[in-house]
């Protein structure tokens, strides 16, 4: 059974799976945040480098789960460095993207009303793939900067 994170938000408890995190790690590595970082991540398997880390190739990024269909992959982890300054960014694993989530459809941190009220949407319907670019984006910053850097 994959794991399940439990957030709160407006003082109600939500469970989202890793495949939920995993769809919005993912739409943010396949361009959501190109705009601003370069993108690396750990890997597992016979490929990795010595340091476990490979330059940007979407199926890098991404490992196989048992439970999973057959094709389907899980985003564990992913690194974002700003382009302009490699010193600036940081990694995100499935639980920061849960943090940022929650921090931003609970209204601690400030976004776009449209964007939190996506990102709630989502929350609520348990579907990680209605989280678009724009507020996969969001979700990495907040985890990374607590707060919107780039737009």
């Amino acid at each position: 059974m994959r794991a399940r994170t439990t957030i709160r938000i407006d003082d109600i408890e939500y469970a989202l799976d890793d495949e939920f995190l995993s769809q919005v790690l993912e739409t943010a590595v396949e361009g959501a945040c190109s705009y601003w970082a370069d993108v690396s991540a750990d890997s597992e398997g016979d490929d990795a480098g010595a340091d476990g880390v490979r330059d940007f190739d979407v199926g890098d990024y991404v490992e196989d789960s048992d439970e999973a269909d057959e094709g389907s992959r899980f985003y564990k982890s992913a690194s974002f460095l700003v382009s302009e300054d490699p010193a600036q960014g940081g990694t995100l694993d499935l639980h920061g993207i849960a943090d940022a989530i929650e921090r931003i459809a609970d209204g601690e941190v400030q976004v776009p009303p449209a964007i939190r009220e996506l990102i709630l949407a989502a929350v609520q319907e348990d579907d990680g793939t209605a989280i678009d670019a724009e507020a996969a984006d969001c979700i990495v910053q907040i985890g990374l900067f607590d707060e919107i850097v780039f737009s």
